[in-house]
């Protein structure tokens, strides 16, 4: 018997309601010719993976209000990162150097769109040219100060694509403090929140990124996110070694059964789901006639519910049983 099927499926809070844009299925299309162009699905069975993984509906449930060719621009972006994380994750993990050089190039890339020629050999031609396309269809929706933002949650993200790299290499689990406050960079939600704002011709303004509840919830929504993929990845990441999962650091760090470190993990979740729940409340009741702030809060609750319903319908995860949900606090 599998450690999995040790366990009932454990329930998890989401009380938002699913909502996902009718440009999903043309969207999804759109993006199967895009990567392939881009050379991007090569590799014997990728084009099947790659349709099974949805990457669109992710895009169109956590912007479901988008245009199409926002969707397009946002589901670009979510291919360029998994394929950049599972290359970091996996083909350069033995080899920390270049590894490092395409971190580097990759925000070089980014803040002067000067990188070195390394850039296409140490992530390949294809990414490096998708990459390249994203950043210049994104650059002209934006300010200065949101890329100066959105470049430092890149670099962000890409130090703990490197952590969980080293750690791999060392066979090293991590803390629990640790590994959550890297799994909130490696997860790249503050890159992908940061997002909201050209999907919807926008520009938060300063003082509501200061806002200490806007920080909350920015925070708290991340969280949630990264916990809830461990919850349905564990068993995956079980089977490989891996130790990069908040199950694992409750299991190793509190010498906890598996069952309770599931458990473990689940009060997490809600507890950081309750959290976010009481600042979207304060916020949108000081910010409810601001049509910026509603959109820059209200697709935070949309990414936290289009995670939780596209990684059941998403070929990402199809060797794990999802968590069922339950729509209210006990």
């Amino acid at each position: 018997m599998t450690q999995r099927g040790l366990l009932a499926s454990p329930a998890v809070l989401c009380p938002f309601a699913p909502r996902i844009s009718p440009h999903a299925g043309a969207v999804q299309r759109w993006s199967l010719q895009w990567a392939t162009r881009h050379g991007l699905l090569e590799r014997p069975g990728a084009r099947a993976a790659f349709a099974r993984a949805r990457f669109a509906n992710l895009m169109a449930r956590a912007h479901p209000d988008a245009g199409e060719a926002e969707l397009r621009l946002a589901t670009a972006w979510l291919i360029s990162i998994f394929v950049l994380d599972d290359l970091l994750e996996r083909a350069l993990v033995r080899d920390p150097e270049p590894a490092q050089a395409a971190v580097t190039e990759v925000v070089r890339l980014l803040r002067d769109q000067q990188p070195a020629p390394i850039l296409s050999t140490a992530l390949g031609r294809p990414l490096a040219s998708a990459l390249r396309e994203v950043w210049r269809r994104t650059e002209p929706r934006v300010g200065p100060a949101w890329r100066e933002r959105f470049v430092a949650h890149v670099a962000d993200y890409l130090a703990g694509t490197l952590w969980e790299a080293g750690n791999r290499a060392a066979d090293r689990p991590p803390l629990l403090e640790e590994y959550g406050r890297m799994r909130h960079h490696s997860a790249a939600t503050d890159m992908f929140f940061d997002l909201i704002e050209p999907m919807h011709g926008i520009e938060l303004p300063q003082p509501l990124l200061d806002d200490p509840d806007f920080v909350t919830a920015r925070r708290t929504a991340g969280t949630v996110i990264g916990i809830f993929n461990d919850l349905i990845s564990w068993p995956k990441e079980a089977a490989i070694g891996d130790h990069h999962n908040i199950v694992f650091a409750f299991q190793h760090e509190r010498r906890l059964p598996l069952p309770d470190a599931v458990a473990a993990a689940v009060a997490e979740h809600d507890e950081r789901m309750l959290e976010f729940q009481v600042a979207r409340d304060r916020l949108e009741t000081r910010y409810w006639d601001d049509r910026t702030a509603v959109i820059g809060i209200g697709d935070l609750v949309h990414w936290i519910r289009g995670n939780v319903d596209w990684s059941m319908e998403s070929g990402r995860y199809a060797a794990a049983e999802p968590p069922a949900q339950r729509p209210h606090a006990d």
